[in-house]
């Protein structure tokens, strides 16, 4: 064999073990297999809409409206277009009492500019999540928008950093959030909030390989969650399963989080069910 000839022999596989070390560089921490959510979770919760503290006018003539739309089927239409059943939650309370006083100016202050600013997670589908033409949709935007029509003013909605809800609310950049927020004891002081409307749960999701079948299970593990979202006082709640964890993770939305739990860089994701099931679902 002349020299020349070893020469391009040991140039190929020169190049085969480059491009085979590319390929394992890429595909170092990518996980196979599906994903599934486990029996065990983290607590049940409801959602409801979330005012300014003190906007009580606002948040009881929103709160009829959609006692009103329950009432005549609109809400369990709306319900079962994203959830294939009306899922709405009936004959349930205030988490704390409103009531408007004279000097309350929440609702005329709407009615005067003609809108309802919403703010929301634009990456929580089903209840608020863009589409393919970037358009924001869901659940709880299709519930706003029949609002706003009974109540004769435009819907407007802003995206905000879910970690920051309450301060857009005090800053009067929003008038509410309507986005799957859980009722909580923090919430329910902080803000108005209206009856809650919809039932979720905090659920864990693992890839069907982890070897993980039960909260037990977490422990020694890296956790991912929202950070501001309610699965975080879910979890510090449990406090002999918080503390067995390895690591807590913190993403700005569930879809990051999500997407390090497919990148193997989580061994598990805690989340609400209503996100969780969907992005299962439509991901497998």
């Amino acid at each position: 064999m002349t020299t020349k000839k070893m020469k391009r022999i040991v140039t190929f596989f020169v190049a085969v073990a480059m491009l085979v070390g590319t390929v394992s560089l890429f595909s170092c921490g990518k996980k196979s297999g599906k994903y599934v959510v486990l029996e065990d979770n983290f607590g049940a919760e409801n959602y409801a809409v979330g005012f300014r503290k003190g906007d009580d006018a606002l948040a009881l003539k929103v709160q009829e409206i959609l006692d009103e739309m329950i009432a005549d089927g609109k809400a369990g239409e709306i319900a079962k277009k994203w959830f294939d059943s009306d899922v709405m939650l009936r004959n349930v309370d205030f988490p704390r009492e409103l009531k408007a006083s004279e000097d309350d100016t929440s609702l005329q202050y709407v009615l005067d500019k003609g809108e309802l600013i919403l703010g929301l997670d634009e990456t929580f589908p089903p209840m608020g999540f863009r589409d393919e033409k970037g358009e924001i949709i869901g659940f709880d935007i299709d519930l706003a928008t029949e609002v706003c029509s009974r109540l004769g003013v435009k819907l407007k909605l802003q995206p905000i950093n879910w970690n920051s809800k309450e301060m857009e609310l005090s800053g009067k950049t929003i008038d509410c959030i309507w986005n799957g927020m859980s009722v909580d004891d923090e919430r329910t002081e902080k803000l108005d909030l209206s009856k809650p409307y919809i039932a979720n749960n905090q659920i864990i999701i693992v890839s069907d390989e982890s070897g993980i079948k039960t909260k037990a299970d977490l422990a020694g593990k890296k956790i991912g969650a929202q950070t501001g979202s309610s699965a975080i006082g879910a979890m510090q709640a449990d406090e002999a399963t918080y503390a067995s964890f390895a690591s807590l993770d913190q993403y700005d939305s569930n879809d990051d989080a999500y997407l390090d739990l497919k990148a193997g860089r989580i061994d598990a994701l805690v989340v609400d069910e209503v996100y969780g099931r969907y992005m299962i679902g439509n991901d497998q």
